[in-house]
């Protein structure tokens, strides 16, 4: 076989190893829950969007209390949606490797509490159970976000 044609094809081989690791980086970025690598999924549909009543009714102040490894908390009020995570977007940030970078989402709707996976790699249990979709919960509710504990108050 001449050395050209042998060239070319380590060439080619080389190629498409290089291929193969962009995609596999490129699958391992979207299982941990970094942002999408498509523009136009970054943007919301309008339509989907969901706006807030015109004038809400006055309800119960609730509240958060995120316990860390040692077994201290912090509370975190809730006003409109709060996102769980460990990325710098959250707006409640966990040290917690198990956990997404938006790994949960909690929001008061009325005087009731209510969850969300936002599709992380471990997801989001209350009681040992996942969280699928939106999940009301009342308050001393126990909702476990990758390995961290957080409590409704």
């Amino acid at each position: 076989m001449p050395i050209v044609a042998v060239n070319v094809i380590k060439v080619l081989f080389v190629a498409a190893l290089y291929l193969f690791l962009f995609y596999v980086a490129r699958s391992m970025r979207g299982h941990v829950g970094g942002p999408p690598l498509d523009a136009s999924a970054a943007v919301p549909n309008p339509k989907s969007v969901r706006q807030p009543p015109a004038a809400a009714p006055p309800s119960r102040s609730r509240s958060l209390l995120v316990f860390d490894d040692d077994g201290q908390s912090t509370s975190h009020s809730i006003t409109g949606t709060v996102v769980v995570g460990r990325g710098e977007s959250a707006d409640i940030r966990i040290d917690d490797e198990f956990a997404s970078e938006r790994h949960a989402s909690f929001a008061a709707d009325g005087g009731a509490v209510v969850v969300e996976d936002l599709g992380s790699t471990n997801g989001t249990t209350i009681d040992g159970h996942p969280v699928t979709g939106r999940t009301e919960v009342t308050s001393g509710t126990v909702v476990i976000v990758g390995r961290t504990r957080v409590v409704v108050t």
